[in-house]
C-alpha cells in the first residue's frame, strides 16, 4: 500500500534515499539523546541499561525491538550475550525454550546463576585449547554431566558447523549421549551425557543403526505422526517382528514409533516400553514378564 501511495506522488529513488538518509541522522541524534539520558539515571553502559531493564520484566517476554531501543547501539546482541557469558545472568532464547519466538529473550531470574558463569568459563577454557572441536564438546559435555549442554554453549566451545553430526559420531562412539528425541525436555539442539562410561562395540553398532532408522523416518513416529520437536514424545525403535519370534535388525523390520504407541503394539500391561535396539534382551524380559 505504502508503495503504491509513493508511485502516485512519483517519489524517485533519489528522493527515497536521500529520505532513508535523514531518517538514519534523525535516528543517530534521537539514539544520542536517549544516552545522554541514561547516563543521567546512572545506566552509563549498555549493559547496565539492557540489564536494568529485563530486571524490571523478569519472567517475561521482551522483544529484540524493545532491547534495542534501550541499549542505545546496535551492538546490543553482543552485551546480552556479556551478561550471561561473563556474568552469569539466565537470560533465555528460543534455543533454550521452544515456546519463545525468534528475537524475544526472558530473564528468569533476579539474580546471576552463579553455576551458569561457571559453565561459561569453562566453556571458554576448552574453546581456547588446541583440540579438535569434536574433543572439546565431548570434554564440556563430560564436565557438565549429567546435566545437558545447549546448542549456543556447544557452539561457542566446539566452533565448528557440523556440531551435530559430530555429536552422533560421539553417540556411535560408545558415548550415551541424548537429545530431545529421548529426552523431549531438552531443546532442539540441546544434549546431555547421561553417563560417563562408554558402551560396549556390540551397544554401539546398534546406535548406528539407530540413527540410520531415525533419519529414515523423519525423527518422528511412524503409527501418529508426532515428533520431539512438535509434541515432546520419546521416539523408540520397534521390531515388526519380534526378535523372540525371528525378527532380525534389517532395517526393513524396524521403525520407528513415540513410547505411547510402541507400548500399544506390545500391547503391554505393566512395565516400561524401551528402545528395542539398545536394549537387546527386553523382548524376552517381557516375555517372563
Amino acid at each position: 500500500m505504502v508503495v503504491e501511495e509513493l508511485r502516485t506522488k512519483e517519489v524517485t529513488v533519489v528522493d527515497w534515499q536521500h529520505a532513508s538518509a535523514e531518517t538514519g541522522v534523525l535516528l543517530a541524534q534521537f539514539d544520542r539523546a536517549a544516552n545522554q539520558i541514561s547516563n543521567a539515571f546512572g545506566l552509563t553502559s549498555t549493559q547496565q541499561r539492557v540489564l536494568a531493564y529485563l530486571r524490571s520484566r523478569i519472567g517475561q517476554k521482551v522483544p529484540k525491538e524493545e532491547l534495542r531501543g534501550v541499549a542505545g547501539i546496535y551492538e546490543w546482541a553482543r552485551r546480552i550475550r556479556e551478561l550471561r557469558v561473563e556474568h552469569g545472568w539466565a537470560i533465555v532464547t528460543n534455543v533454550q525454550r521452544p515456546d519463545l519466538k525468534p528475537g524475544e529473550y526472558v530473564l528468569e531470574h533476579d539474580q546471576p546463576d552463579r553455576l551458569l558463569a561457571d559453565d561459561w568459563a569453562l566453556a571458554k577454557r576448552l574453546r581456547n585449547s588446541k583440540e579438535s572441536g569434536k574433543d572439546r564438546g565431548l570434554k564440556y559435555l563430560q564436565a557438565l554431566s549429567p546435566r545437558s549442554a545447549d546448542k549456543d554453549q556447544l557452539a561457542y566451545v566446539m566452533q565448528i558447523q557440523s556440531r551435530a553430526r559430530r555429536i552422533r559420531e560421539l553417540d556411535e562412539e560408545g558415548w550415551e549421549i541424548q537429545s530431545n528425541v529421548d529426552d523431549p525436555s531438552l531443546a532442539p539442539g540441546s544434549y546431555r551425557l547421561a553417563s560417563l562410561e562408554r558402551r560396549p562395540p556390540r551397544t554401539r553398532k546398534a546406535i548406528k543403526l539407530r540413527h540410520t532408522i531415525l533419519e529414515r523416518d523423519g525423527k518422528q513416529c511412524q503409527d501418529c505422526g508426532r515428533s520431539p520437536d512438535k509434541n515432546h514424545v520419546t521416539l523408540q525403535i520397534h521390531h515388526r517382528v519380534f526378535v523372540s519370534q525371528g525378527g532380525t535388525n534389517d532395517p526393513e523390520n524396524l521403525i520407528t514409533l513415540c513410547s505411547d504407541c510402541h507400548a500399544g503394539r506390545h500391547a503391554l500391561v505393566r512395565g516400561q516400553v524401551v528402545d528395542e535396539l539398545l536394549v537387546t534382551d527386553w523382548e524376552e524380559d517381557l516375555l517372563d514378564a
